[in-house]
């Protein structure tokens, strides 16, 4: 049995991993195949980012709706409902070229993502084995930005020598096969189910709405993000528009990129000897400066990509450091899964807001005036973020 308990751990960090590996890689696809994506829907680059803010649209539904709906069905129906709609969005999205139903169809391939993160904070901080919590953080943190590395620039090169549309597909099927495995792996839910009712639902944040520094710290996340998820939304258009790349070209920056930002949540570990108020402040003055040093675009393009580096490591040392103080920061909770839940709820609403923005406002306002927009919202953020912590973490540090 201990076997077996090791087995279905190590079996959930891996497919967890791969899932969110998976759906990451088709979301943030988007902006560096901007170029291939106008010609095939027919429509101006700048429309083409509402792709972007529809599916993160179904992400934060999904997130709104999944700790309610994990506490009224057997988490493994979760988990079903989730590979139908990201498996069978995936696929509709590559078979139809209508601009507007692949507008709905990542929606629901969004929806289906955001039950299923939903379904991993559940894992988390409340179901798996504590000898897995420290991998299932760093699957957390890491996948993503292992996406950007590997999974995108995979796809633009498949793009090159096969299809995108077949690219996309394949992360279907890897996402359907990897959730069955996750099925067969989960800690049984025993838990006692409820109705599920929009009363219910609202009741649920309601009572989160009302825990100490809640509102103040995912006010500071929600304005921080607009700048980290702003600069990805329009990263395609970025490189195009000041330094002039193909969409291949695109990839081998994004490789650097992701590499650096995925080697970080490993030594992240190592980097808290320093100290975590120290460390937190060291990562966020230095998010800043590195942001407003390549944000214009006037560097050399090897120097820029070495500050967009920078500036993604010191964005997942900070975050992945405001994971870890979030027991602390909302000691009185007693509903951590709907707190995990509001961190990528609200992480999610931010890109969904500010890529809707581009979208409109983009060829209007240009590139220079919104990256000075997005350096201001992480300042402000980043303050916020300060006062919360000073209130909480911080407090026997003084």
């Amino acid at each position: 049995m201990k076997d077996i308990g090791f087995i279905k751990g190590w079996t959930l960090v891996v497919c967890s991993f791969v899932v969110v590996f998976a759906f990451s890689t088709v979301d943030h696809a988007i902006s560096p195949l901007v170029e291939w994506l106008r010609v095939f829907f027919g429509v101006t680059a700048e429309k083409v980012l509402w792709l972007i803010s529809s599916c993160t649209a179904g992400i934060v539904a999904g997130l709104f709706v999944g700790p309610q709906l994990i506490k009224s069905i057997r988490v493994n129906r979760a988990v079903w409902l989730s590979l139908i709609m990201m498996s069978g969005g995936v696929w509709a999205f590559v078979a139809t070229p209508s601009f507007v139903l692949s507008l709905t169809v990542r929606f629901i391939f969004g929806l289906g993502a955001g039950i299923f993160s939903t379904v991993l904070w559940w894992l988390a901080y409340e179901s798996i084995d504590r000898r897995f919590y420290t991998p299932m953080i760093t699957v957390l943190t890491a996948a993503r930005p292992m996406a950007v590395a590997a999974g995108v620039p995979l796809v633009m090169y498949g793009g090159q020598y096969v299809s995108w549309r077949w690219s996309f597909a394949a992360l279907g099927v890897l996402t359907a096969l990897f959730c069955l495995a996750f099925m067969w792996a989960a800690p049984k839910d025993e838990a006692d189910k409820v109705s599920f009712t929009p009363k219910a639902l609202l009741q649920r944040y309601q009572g989160a709405w009302h825990t100490p520094r809640l509102k103040t710290f995912f006010t500071a996340m929600f304005i921080n993000r607009l700048c980290y998820f702003g600069f990805y939304s329009m990263l395609g258009l970025w490189f195009i528009g000041h330094y002039h790349l193909d969409t291949l070209e695109i990839a081998r920056p994004l490789m650097a990129i992701g590499i650096c930002e995925t080697l970080i949540n490993f030594v992240v570990p190592f980097l808290l000897k320093i100290g975590p108020k120290k460390l937190f402040y060291m990562s966020i003055v230095g998010n800043a400066a590195a942001f407003a040093v390549f944000a214009w675009g006037i560097l050399p393009l090897w120097w820029t990509i070495a500050f967009i580096g920078l500036f993604a490591m010191t964005d997942r040392v900070y975050n992945m450091l405001l994971l870890l103080f979030i027991p602390q920061v909302f000691a009185d909770s007693k509903d951590r899964t709907t707190i995990g839940s509001l961190v990528t709820l609200v992480s999610w609403g931010a890109l969904m807001a500010v890529s809707w923005l581009e979208g409109a406002l983009l060829h209007q306002v240009g590139l220079n005036w919104t990256a000075g927009f997005l350096l201001v919202a992480l300042v402000a953020g980043t303050v916020l973020y300060v006062r919360v912590l000073k209130e909480s973490v911080f407090v026997s540090s003084r």
